[in-house]
């Protein structure tokens, strides 16, 4: 990155930190702005890496969007003890994998998740990735839900671990990431 673009990423941060983005949402119109607090989304989102998303307006995602949701019960809490820190913020940010009525499962004889018995393409995983998941699942997506996972699977706690996300709970679908030095 240049330096010109790192200094008006930092500038940008700054002003979106300053403004209450850290760690959480701040949402102005139909915009949301989040600043992400872990690296379940890398190689796409990394840690302080900032996202600028649109509302959702109760709309269903399309498989592969990037979504922000709210903590639909015990994520925030489960997550903090699985990864052992004190606390988790209750705004999350995953890939849309499973859509509401499909059968997703993991994993066939290549290691891929299935969509409805086919193998889905997943270009987005981190290089070199060879199995989508090490947690084998199979689960059928409720009407009103979607079944979100990170990219960064090792990395991430998602459906696989907490089962689908209300789709009331998801509020934001990403646009584009500023990347933070």
């Amino acid at each position: 990155m240049t330096s010109l673009r790192r200094t008006t990423a930092a500038v940008l941060a700054a002003v979106l930190v300053a403004a209450g983005v850290a760690g959480g949402a701040a949402v102005s119109g139909r915009t949301t702005v989040f600043r992400a607090e872990s690296g379940s989304m890398a190689p796409e989102i990394s840690e302080g890496d900032i996202v600028v998303a649109v509302r959702a307006d109760g709309a269903v995602p399309d498989r592969g969007d990037v979504v922000l949701f709210d903590d639909p019960g015990e994520w925030a809490r489960v997550a903090a003890r699985l990864t052992g820190v004190d606390r988790v913020a209750p705004t999350f940010v995953k890939r849309v994998v499973g859509l509401p009525g499909e059968r997703v499962s993991c994993c066939d004889g290549d290691g891929r998740v299935m969509i409805d018995g086919e193998p889905l393409a997943e270009p987005y995983l981190p290089a070199g990735t060879t199995l989508a998941s090490v947690l084998a699942f199979d689960v059928i997506v409720p009407p009103d839900a979607v079944f979100v996972m990170g990219d960064s699977r090792s990395a991430s706690i998602d459906s696989r671990d907490l089962g689908p996300v209300p789709l009331h709970d998801v509020f934001a679908v990403q646009q584009w990431v500023l990347r933070m030095p």
